[in-house]
């Protein structure tokens, strides 16, 4: 607070000094007959008019703009790409590097080694540090470091205070270009992954997944599935077998947020990436081929003592880039993916009390044919009314289409869910790189809107017609056989034919 005496003198000055060049007083009468001045008196505001019912509150019309990637792309060299997304509200650093390439064993009796590699790189520490002082390090600094190792992209993470992102991009080079494997922890891993498959089908989800795989698709190397016995026998050589050439990538796309600025980040990285030194694999790696189908419309079972009959209808779809991809994710929010807005949610739930959840989709995939499904749980005994009930309102929306309100709303809530992608700058980095490796074009969500605008009701007509064919679907169920001789003629699958050898 200032000091009033300091400036008291000062004040009485100027008071004075105004006082004594200020003319002279008048006198008593002259003063009492200037008139006083009225207070100005501000009109009152127009108080807002109350809507009488909130049916009729007016909100201004949504239009939503998405992120360019453009906008956050860098080129740091050749073949290594990334995006910068700067946020300095809180002093975080998020760093995700995707390495394009196979991680797939070339025998199956590789692949519980092959499942293990991306986590070992972490858990196995290396560079130098053994792997009880890495964890002890990034708990220190409340940092974590990341690994996994998949069939299309290897990828590291680091996430940390921005004051040590610069000694956590060291500590990630240290270890991923001389990991360690330690044998210790090697065999931790082995036991979790020997619990894991030993009680892989302890849910009806999980049974009703392997079931609706072993149904649909073709072996393939990408499906295999490893024994206990196989992950029992794993070796450290055997890990450092397989994992020579990862991280040696020809292409790198990396994404980073947070606390940063985007100049100073690309020279730091162009320095990180110069010094990334990873021998390629003696051996070249199989490349992954695509899931094929090998199916037969019909309905398959697993015999499992419950309740409640785990469900879920499928029938091959579209690989994206593909024309019937959004009018086909329109159809499919009106039939069942929005929810209670849906007309199976409404039908089979709603009015019939057969589900607590039913759900419709169309699958989005760059790299294989996806599938449309429609799924539920209902009671073993209400299972056949319950597809009847699914079934008719198929063919209702396939014959009439949706009502223009239905198409409206689905069209709204599809175009509004955009934002929720990007949500954080972390979000937002990883899916403008995620989206550059599967080759989606810088406009893909200015043209999503677009797109999904354009679809018109007798489009979601065809789509439900062509991709939610009772005919053409497989119905997995995994439910007591003896308790669904309603379903018709089903083919039982036995539990211990699941796994893909």
């Amino acid at each position: 607070m200032p000091n009033v005496r300091k400036f008291l003198p000062v004040l009485l000055g100027g008071v004075l000094a105004a006082c004594s060049s200020a003319p002279a007083p008048e006198t008593e009468a002259a003063v009492q007959s200037v008139p006083a001045a009225e207070p100005a008196v501000k009109p009152a505001a127009e108080a807002p008019s109350v809507p009488a019912s909130y049916k009729d509150v007016v909100f201004p019309e949504y239009r939503y703009v998405a992120p360019i990637p453009a906008d956050y792309r860098v080129q740091i060299a050749e073949g290594i790409s990334g995006y910068v997304v700067s946020d300095r509200s809180l002093p975080l650093v998020n760093l995700t590097v995707y390495f394009e390439e196979s991680n797939l064993p070339a025998t199956v009796k590789d692949e519980a080694a092959s499942e293990m590699i991306g986590s070992m790189f972490r858990r196995g520490a290396g560079g130098g540090m053994t792997a009880n002082a890495l964890d002890d390090s990034l708990e220190f600094i409340s940092a974590s470091l990341s690994t996994s190792a998949g069939t299309f992209l290897a990828s590291f993470g680091i996430n940390c205070l921005s004051k040590d992102y610069t000694s956590m991009l060291d500590l990630a080079k240290k270890v991923l270009t001389a990991p360690a494997f330690d044998k210790d922890q090697l065999e931790i891993m082995k036991a979790n992954y020997v619990t894991a498959y030993e009680r892989r089908y302890d849910t009806p989800a999980k049974v009703l997944s392997a079931l609706k795989s072993k149904v649909n698709y073709a072996p393939n190397a990408r499906l295999w599935d490893a024994t206990a016995d196989e992950y029992k026998k794993v070796s450290v050589d055997d890990v450092k077998r397989l994992a020579e050439g990862v991280y040696s990538s020809g292409r790198i796309v990396f994404a980073l947020s947070g606390d940063v600025d985007r100049d100073s980040a690309v020279t730091q990285l162009k320095e990180f990436f110069a010094g990334w030194k990873v021998a390629t694999p003696k051996t070249a790696k199989p490349a992954p081929q695509p899931l094929s189908f090998i199916r037969k419309p019909g309905i398959y079972v697993v015999d499992k003592d419950i309740s409640q009959a785990n469900i879920s209808m499928s029938q091959p779809f579209v690989k994206r880039p593909h024309p019937d991809y959004y009018p086909t994710a329109v159809a499919s929010f009106i039939l069942g993916g929005g929810s209670f807005t849906s007309r199976l949610m409404n039908r089979v739930r709603s009015d019939e009390g057969l589900a607590y959840s039913i759900y419709s989709t169309a699958g989005n995939d760059y790299r294989d044919t996806a599938m449309t499904t429609i799924a539920l749980q209902t009671k073993v005994e209400s299972a056949d009314y319950a597809l009847k009930l699914i079934f008719e309102e198929v063919e209702k929306l396939a014959k009439d289409g949706p009502t223009a309100e239905e198409l409206e709303q689905a069209k709204k809530a599809i175009v509004e869910s955009l934002p929720s992608l990007f949500d954080s700058p972390e979000a937002t980095a990883q899916i403008f790189a995620k989206d550059e490796l599967l080759g989606k074009k810088q406009s893909h969500y200015v043209d999503f809107v677009n797109e999904v605008n354009a679809v018109t009701a007798e489009q979601v007509k065809a789509m439900v017609a062509k991709y939610f064919d009772k005919s053409k679907m497989t119905i997995s169920v995994v439910g007591p056989v003896a308790k669904l001789e309603k379903l018709g003629p089903f083919t039982v699958v036995p539990l211990d034919s699941l796994d893909f050898r």
